[in-house]
């Protein structure tokens, strides 16, 4: 019993080991109205239901082009996954009512957010950068 019990406990380490959950940073331009979003405010935004900061400045969205980790877990951070995202975009779209996100590679977003006014989008913790700001973490 003990000997199963221990390869048990060895495969489940095993099968932990080396799988990483890296942190998300949602991330907006240094001069963006908003120090902090939580998740609520994150839903309204991508899904095209709050279009404005505080301040009154016109939100300009980015997202990933690509289906990954940090896109998955942004996504699931803010209660939604990527294809039902994509379904509100389009409708939206179609009925004239907003357009959706640009979408931009990882390596572009940091370039793109930092050099658009009142912009926000995503990226993996560890390439933020000093020329954006941080307004959520994502475990």
């Amino acid at each position: 019993m003990r000997r199963l019990l221990f390869l048990l406990a060895a495969l489940l380490f095993l099968s932990t080991a080396g799988v990483s959950h890296a942190q998300v940073a949602v991330i907006a331009h240094q001069d963006a109205s908003v120090d902090e979003a939580n998740a609520e405010t994150l839903k309204a935004i991508y899904l095209l239901e709050q279009s404005k900061w505080d301040d009154g400045s016109e939100i300009v969205r980015f997202d990933l082009n690509s289906e990954g980790s940090t896109k998955t877990a942004f996504y699931a951070h803010i209660g939604q996954s990527v294809s039902d995202v994509k379904k509100v975009w389009l409708r939206k779209k179609l009925s004239g009512e907003a357009q959706p996100p640009e979408k931009v590679s990882s390596d572009q977003m940091i370039d793109k957010v930092s050099s658009t006014s009142a912009a926000i989008g995503y990226v993996p913790a560890d390439a933020v950068t000093d020329a954006v700001k941080v307004i959520a973490t994502i475990e």
